[in-house]
């Protein structure tokens, strides 16, 4: 279609949506509103690509509209108190551009069950981190400047289903990841990978809930219509206790949910960063393990490192020191006398983790703390080359383990990482000709304007 024909087309067509465009544009240059060029431009490339990417540019308006409006008295319907009972803070917001740019805002301020005359909301989120999902509803920014405030932010955004500002998160933490925060990453990432969790028979009580705050759409209309005369009253303690069954537990469930509504889910971007993390782990096994982090790990992190095969350490040796120091915090944590039936009792199956059978004597010498007598001997026959026929029960079922070499891989040179980068660069997405037509057409949008 030529270009002309196409531009008529387009203004006799969207017309309307044009000048509502032009007067949801905020004017003002500190609010950075669309200019009239860029509203024009991004009116013709949401036309031509069709109806439904007309809610991104509404989105778009909205948070040019918005921006004044961030941490503003004016306007404001609602007040959220943000924190705990030790610390909570006043924040005033606007329900509208909520519930706007975020669905599980649109079920608490207009979902079947919500309560419009309610002005006070309780949030019980750290501070922060709820600022800056405020701040990336209101102004399409987040002002993270280290790697807490990261991980903070991205839990906040995992439980309010905010994938874009979750992969903010962990773009940053990714480009700030280091040996010296890994161990604290990784056990924050940890909780949003229920995949690798299911390899991982024992899971730590004290795991964090990254549950969103709100039922999903879908129960929300489920329960309304199987108590539609429980839906404009009064909330009781019984339907409270209803509703609260509807409430997402853990991330596989979540995970659920976003494919069943078509929302994208946002903890797929924690996978990448999760394997940077475990690769940040097998280079540097000996730094990471000499960490005073390593002492405040839970226990599911802490077997998720043992487990892996490719650890960087000549032998096991570290791996038992660092085990042996995280006994000794734990039985601190829980109050309990430094003995040996304590230590084991705080590290059950973490001790069998240890390739024992990797060892020679004199190493296996240096672990006579954790084992008994009859696991001493009988290690130190096998290691001898002894036939030992009287296995110990509680060394019975790792045995196989036990004897497995850990197949460290390399460290890579910096020549490898310059080609891995160069490979990304030549496997970038090429410019299309449909990219290129509608680059043409918004630049001729512009010039007959």
């Amino acid at each position: 279609m030529p270009a002309d024909l196409l531009l008529g087309w387009i203004s006799k067509c969207e017309h309307k949506k044009y000048r509502f465009a032009m007067r949801c544009s905020y004017p003002c240059e500190d609010a950075r509103a669309l200019t009239t060029t860029t509203t024009m431009k991004r009116l013709v490339y949401y036309t031509v690509m069709g109806p439904c990417k007309w809610v991104q540019l509404s989105l778009h308006l909205i948070r040019g509209r918005s921006y004044n409006l961030y941490e503003n008295e004016d306007g404001s319907d609602i007040i959220l108190m943000v924190g705990d009972e030790i610390y909570r803070e006043r924040i005033p917001a606007h329900s509208w551009v909520l519930a706007a740019g975020n669905q599980v805002f649109k079920a608490m301020f207009q979902g079947p069950l919500a309560d419009s005359h309610k002005k006070i909301y309780n949030i019980p989120n750290d501070p922060k981190g709820f600022q800056n999902l405020l701040r990336w509803l209101y102004r399409h920014e987040c002002g993270i400047q280290s790697i807490d405030s990261a991980l903070i932010t991205l839990q906040v955004a995992i439980q309010y289903l905010c994938p874009e500002l979750a992969e903010m998160c962990v773009e940053y933490i990714v480009h700030h990841l280091s040996v010296n925060n890994v161990l604290k990453v990784l056990q924050e990432i940890y909780r949003y990978c229920p995949s690798q969790q299911a390899s991982i028979s024992n899971q730590s009580d004290d795991t964090i809930s990254t549950a969103p705050s709100a039922p999903s759409l879908e129960d929300l209309e489920d329960l309304t219509q199987t108590y539609p005369n429980h839906c404009n009253m009064a909330d009781s303690k019984s339907d409270q206790l209803e509703r609260s069954r509807h409430t997402i537990h853990n991330m596989t469930q979540l995970q659920d949910l976003c494919d069943e509504a078509d929302l994208r889910d946002p903890t797929a971007c924690c996978t990448d960063l999760f394997n940077a993390c475990l690769e940040v782990v097998d280079r540097n096994t000996q730094v990471v393990l000499n960490s005073e982090l390593l002492e405040e790990l839970d226990h599911s992190t802490l077997e998720l490192i043992l487990r892996r095969t490719t650890l960087n350490v000549e032998n096991e040796l570290p791996l038992f020191e660092a085990l042996q120091r995280w006994s000794t915090a734990q039985c601190k944590r829980h109050k309990l006398p430094l003995t040996q039936e304590n230590r084991r009792h705080v590290l059950g199956n973490l001790l069998f983790h240890i390739n024992f059978l990797q060892l020679n004597n004199e190493q296996l010498q240096q672990t006579s703390s954790l084992l008994t007598a009859d696991e001493f001997n009988y290690l130190s026959g096998r290691i001898q080359g002894h036939s030992m026929n009287i296995v110990p029960p509680t060394l019975e079922p790792h045995l196989s383990k036990m004897a497995r070499p850990r197949r460290h891989s390399p460290a890579r040179s910096m020549q490898q990482v310059t080609n891995d980068k160069s490979k990304k660069k030549c496997n970038k997405k090429k410019y299309t000709r449909k990219e290129l037509m509608l680059d043409i057409v918004s630049c001729l949008a512009v010039i007959f304007d």
